[in-house]
């Protein structure tokens, strides 16, 4: 990771940021994390792999990421050439896996010279069940009590802003909850600079609720040097769109059922309906259950879209497919 870029579409990587939000790439001065593996790289393999934007997988099929990195070429052409790579590095990735759909926010607003933008989030489908268990998302309101709480960015945006290199490794960074405006979370790049950038678009920013990762934020735009702040759509906001897609193509909401949490030999408490792990020897709910059916949980520089493929436009409108 880097410091905080702007917002990270397809093609828009050699795209000149606006001097309002940018899309983040890998995180500038992170750390190469071999952790979160459900967060994944979303790109292409041309001959050669390359990452794109990132994600968080959220059930075995659906990958939760920014609708600014679908938003320069037709959706069909992304789910068309579209890959999910799982693993710390795309070169070597564990698991590379197609798409068979993507859909955006139908409220979402582009990031501009005058506005942040609104609604900066989209499902990507999966081909077939993902070889990693998938993370909670938040859809409890995120207070301005919680303004100073750690949070953890996780994306395989570019590590060097001034060159856009070193994307395509799974980097974090940790931050904190420095503001909430509008739609966003707010963090400020650490004093070494460590912050998202080009490429961490779409990627998830999670909170550390009792020892679990909640994805509270989805990266969509940060100052255009990856220098100072960058803003994550919250997933509070979006919560009810994104349950209600599961539902449409899961046949429920329930994620713990989506995700086979029941009965897994873990006590999930966030569960929707009590999870029998979490009952004692007497029969009893040793956990309190019932849980909302997401997660229950209790400058100068303007910023910048994280998008910085552009110059494949060319290449990918000449291509028949």
């Amino acid at each position: 990771m880097q410091r905080p870029a702007f917002p990270c579409s397809w093609l828009a990587a050699s795209l000149l940021l606006t001097p309002s939000a940018s899309l983040a790439s890998p995180v500038i001065e992170g750390q190469t994390e071999a952790g979160f593996p459900s967060v994944v790289s979303l790109g292409a393999d041309f001959g050669e792999p390359f990452s794109a934007c990132s994600g968080n997988l959220i059930t075995p099929r659906v990958v939760l990421t920014a609708a600014h990195c679908g938003a320069d070429i037709p959706l069909s052409v992304v789910v068309k050439i579209g890959l999910a790579f799982f693993g710390t590095d795309i070169a070597e990735a564990d698991y590379a896996i197609g798409f068979e759909d993507m859909i955006q926010h139908p409220d979402y607003e582009e990031l501009s010279g005058f506005s942040l933008g609104a609604n900066d989030v989209g499902l990507l489908f999966l081909e077939e069940d993902a070889p990693v268990q998938p993370t909670w998302f938040r859809v409890d309101e995120v207070t301005e009590d919680e303004i100073g709480a750690p949070l953890k960015s996780v994306g395989f945006g570019v590590s060097d802003a001034a060159t856009q290199g070193g994307s395509g490794t799974k980097r974090s960074a940790d931050l904190t909850l420095d503001d909430l405006r509008e739609m966003f979370m707010v963090s400020y790049a650490t004093e070494e600079g460590t912050t998202i950038c080009s490429g961490d678009s779409g990627g998830p920013q999670f909170f550390d609720l009792d020892g679990v990762w909640v994805q509270g934020g989805v990266h969509s735009w940060a100052d255009q040097d990856c220098a100072t702040y960058s803003g994550s759509t919250r997933t509070d906001l979006v919560g009810d769109w994104i349950l209600e897609q599961i539902a449409d193509y899961h046949g429920t909401d329930d994620i713990c059922e989506v995700n086979g949490w029941y009965d897994d030999e873990v006590c999930d408490e966030r569960c929707e309906q009590l999870d029998p792990d979490c009952l004692d020897d007497t029969g009893e709910g040793g956990g309190e259950g019932g849980g909302p059916k997401g997660c229950g949980c209790a400058a100068d520089s303007r910023p910048v879209s994280l998008l910085w493929l552009a110059p494949l436009v060319g290449l990918l409108l000449r291509r028949r497919w």
